[in-house]
């Protein structure tokens, strides 16, 4: 071999070796060389193997860089071709990393660029065996998504285990890609070919299915030069299997295009175990853990992480700036300071792509690159809230330089560029709705913001587009197509928040109570936005200067309230609306029922002598849908107290009224009718009621969580119990998820599979929850039904006695006040009472206090630890 061919493979070994130093260090070309104190032309020349024969000074500098011992030092020498000791390679653990020199270099050299950091993903596995199997199958993929969502991690670790011993990775850092034209080289600069040695064709050719994988990270910028070389890879290079991270898709008819999404957030903050299940949580848990040893996710600070990561959308990169703070902030401090997210979120990040460490950075890059009409749009959707339809984009964002006709190409140019995210829930019944991370939402707001009056323009034409837009749902409730109508308006319930926060700052309380009264009905179609529904209602009543408007904005917080479970609120708003509005008035109607309804709850006996008087007046109103409603209420109120002959008249003649035009199906009425039957034994017309509720409903409706507790009902007292504790799962799982209102049903029964199952433990903490539950809402009556059960669950954890002493109180109950248990719980309290003796001192002058007693009671009972 020739001096110069020695020269040469001097050059490449220390080149090879450089380079697998700086990676497994974890550092850029432009982080070595600003640790070291070298130009970046420097390292790239020298891990190029251009270099004949690097400084003594500056080889000592990259080894202090490095980190590398002295031992090692002199090993890194002799490769640059200073000493006499031959160079070799130490094998590295991979974590910790111990940077070294002493051991054979490997025999082929299967990596090149960037590694996947251990530990770097978090709630990915389903992604990465996803994204494994299309790198098997297809030759080009391309991961999409905002950026910090964590398509490059994502995508090296993908590679890695797609890798076979035989198979070589190339990573293509793209950042510092300024042209199109300039893809090519960059990716040669990858392999460590030295310019004008060989082109791609020399490095790509002759490759065997599976033997190389290069990956793109970065894309979005040099777009067209990636897509004309990844198509021509593709196309002419069989062997090769290309992987592009980009905020935007190349568009190539080859390309299989995948979206990361951001890691899920927990629903809520009370559910300690979906808050530890949730992969948002977990990343900013284990990140903190890094800084700040011995942090654990607990019961107390649970709730504080959870609501930490919902602020942060569940954006990794914004989780890893956020944990790095928790060295010098507790938890609560870092969530007070996200209101300001993007200076708290400004590092310190000293790794990764320029544009990525900071928050800030990372979507200016995104945005900067937007036409002027997209940017324009962007930014003025930052006030509709999220999510939003395209109706009320076109309605509040558009003018210069928005056409209304180009809405719905610039939305699209927005999702394509990941900045705009598409809401696939429901879409079927909402139609097409987007989303924009909160991330992203507050960047974009406060470019509106820095436009001189923008913010206020736009902000107020929310409001006009609310107004106008609320007058088109006047008859609505009549009209046959009344669920697609509020299902439209539901869909932007955060823009009409957002209407209503700016007509209250401008002090516009009639035209608020105007948005209020039109959008009623729309609050009710998720139980996680009534309460907004409440807050705007009480807050609109006490501004405005009409009694009767005060009056029926007052009948809709009653409403929204007995749907979220404040019952006593509910009766209160009732009472006050029945003072303010004419009582044979449709709203006049609605307060009265629902003074009636809460009532009912309540164990006010004055609700029931109001039933003959309401349902006179109901049957004497001119719309028939809300007469059929207020008999459809009483019917229902009339169940609960046990009058279940009056009430099957009732709810029968709601039924009977469906014939007419304007008059539709209620599930809240089938159930009843469903629930009426079962008490009277009728398990066949319980079960035709039921499904009819069923069919009636949507798959969006909140109530949906109740017509799965008719349905369990019926096919437990049928003895199918596996049908019955599936139907139960699923209402149970609505619940916990905010999508559907609390059901005491769902737990009662699934109390009951839980004794026939011999699993008494997990009967009694079922029976405590819905005791709990049942007391902070103030449904009183169901308590009836709920304490024979808990009596039944005493008995099978062996406290008898306690069991034998509270079934004697509802043996008193039952010979002495009103209402009587239902008979399905008077069944279940005789199967447990054989030795229990009626109580003394019954009946009692308060029935409501009297069964709160009892349930306060049970709950001691209950709760005692066992001996």
């Amino acid at each position: 071999m020739s001096d110069t061919d020695g020269r040469a493979d001097g050059r490449r070994g220390f080149a090879d070796l450089l380079l697998d130093l700086r990676v497994q260090a974890g550092l850029s070309q432009e982080e070595l060389a600003d640790r070291a104190g070298l130009s970046v032309r420097s390292i790239r020349e020298m891990e190029a193997g251009r270099v004949a024969r690097p400084r003594k000074d500056s080889v000592r500098l990259l080894a202090s860089a490095l980190g590398l011992r002295p031992d090692d030092t002199g090993h890194f020498l002799a490769a640059a071709g200073h000493g006499s000791v031959r160079p070799v390679v130490r094998a590295v653990a991979p974590s910790p990393p111990v940077v070294s020199v002493a051991d054979a270099v490997p025999t082929g050299l299967r990596w090149r660029g960037t590694r996947p950091i251990p530990d770097g993903l978090v709630g990915r596995e389903q992604d990465l065996f996803e994204l494994e199997s299309l790198l098997r199958q297809n030759r080009l993929v391309t991961l999409v998504g905002p950026g910090g969502v964590g398509k490059t991690e994502l995508a090296l670790a993908a590679a890695d285990r797609f890798s076979g011993a035989d198979t070589t990775v190339v990573v293509v850092d793209l950042t510092t890609v300024q042209r199109d034209a300039a893809v090519p080289s960059a990716i040669l600069d990858a392999f460590g070919t030295a310019p004008g040695t060989s082109d791609l064709d020399d490095v790509l050719s002759g490759r065997r299915p599976g033997d190389l994988v290069i990956v793109e990270d970065n894309a979005e910028h040099v777009l067209d030069g990636v897509a004309t070389v990844a198509n021509r890879m593709v196309r002419s290079f069989p062997g090769i299997g290309v992987l592009v991270t980009s905020r935007i898709p190349l568009g190539l008819p080859d390309e299989v295009v995948r979206r990361v999404q951001v890691l899920g957030v927990p629903a809520n903050d009370e559910d300690f175990e979906a808050i530890a299940a949730s992969p948002a949580v977990e990343m900013f848990c284990r990140r903190v853990a890094r800084v700040r040893p011995g942090f654990a996710l607990a019961p107390s600070n649970a709730p504080t992480v959870a609501r930490l990561v919902r602020r942060l959308d569940g954006l990794p990169l914004a989780l890893e700036l956020a944990a790095a703070r928790a060295g010098s902030l507790s938890v609560e401090a870092i969530l007070a300071a996200l209101d300001d997210r993007f200076r708290l979120l400004s590092g310190p990040r000293r790794f990764g792509a320029p544009h990525q460490r900071t928050l800030a950075d990372t979507i200016a890059w995104s945005v900067d690159a937007l036409s002027d009409p997209a940017r324009q749009l962007l930014y003025r959707a930052s006030v509709l809230g999220s999510p939003f339809t395209l109706e009320a984009v076109a309605g509040v964002c558009t003018g210069t330089p928005i056409d209304e006709s180009d809405v719905p190409m610039l939305l699209a140019e927005l999702v394509e560029k990941s900045l705009l995210q598409p809401v696939h829930e429901f879409e079927q019944l909402y139609g097409a709705r987007y989303k924009l991370l909160e991330t992203i939402r507050e960047h974009a707001y406060a470019g509106l913001s820095s436009q001189g009056d923008d913010l206020t323009e736009f902000r107020n034409r929310a409001v006009e587009w609310c107004t106008t837009y609320v007058s088109g749902l006047e008859g609505a409730w009549s009209s046959p197509d009344r669920d697609r109508r509020y299902r439209a308006a539901h869909a932007n319930s955060a823009l009409f928040e957002v209407a209503l926060e700016r007509a209250g700052e401008l002090g516009e309380w009639d035209t608020a109570a105007r948005i209020v009264l039109g959008f009623r009905i729309a609050w009710q179609y998720q139980a996680s936005v009534a309460e907004s529904g409440i807050r705007w209602a009480t807050l609109c009543a006490e501004n405005v200067s009409d009694k009767e408007t005060s009056g029926r904005l007052l009948a809709i917080a009653g409403r929204l309230s007995s749907l979220t479970g404040d019952i006593r609120g509910a009766r209160r708003h009732y009472e006050e609306a029945r003072t303010r509005i004419p009582g044979e008035t449709e709203m006049g109607l609605v307060a009265r029922g629902g003074w009636v309804s809460s009532g009912s709850h309540l164990l006010d006996t004055q609700s029931l002598a109001e039933i003959p008087a309401l349902v006179d007046d109901a049957r004497k109103h001119g719309d028939v849908q809300r007469s059929a409603t207020v008999q459809a209420t009483c019917g229902l109120a009339l169940l609960r107290w046990g009058r279940l002959v009056e009430a099957k008249e009732l709810l029968l003649a709601w039924e009977a009224a469906l014939v007419n035009p304007g008059v539709y199906p209620d599930e809240i009425a089938y159930m009843a009718l469903s629930r009426v039957d079962l008490e009277l034994g009728n398990l066949s017309g319980a079960r035709h009621w039921a499904q009819l509720a069923r069919d009636s409903q949507a798959s969006d409706d909140p109530e949906r969580t109740k017509v799965a507790g008719c349905l369990a009902m019926v096919e437990y007292h049928d003895g199918r119990y596996e049908e019955a504790r599936a139907l139960l799962d699923q209402a149970d799982a609505d619940i916990r998820g905010h999508r559907g209102y609390f059901d005491y049903l769902v737990m009662l029964y699934r109390s009951r599979l839980a004794r026939a199952a011999g699993e008494a433990e997990q009967a009694r903490l079922t029976i405590l929850d819905a005791l709990n539950r049942l007391l902070l809402e103030g449904r009183v009556v169901y308590l009836l039904e709920v304490l024979p059960e808990a009596v039944a669950v005493l008995h099978a954890l062996g406290r008898s006695e306690a069991g034998d002493a509270v079934c004697g109180q509802l043996l008193a109950w039952q010979q002495s006040m009103d209402p009587p248990m239902l008979p399905t719980a008077w069944a279940v309290l005789q199967e447990s009472c054989e030795s229990a003796s009626v109580a003394d001192g019954w009946p009692e002058p308060d029935p409501s206090a009297a069964v709160q007693r009892l349930a306060n009671d049970v709950l001691a009972a209950l709760s005692s630890p066992l001996l």
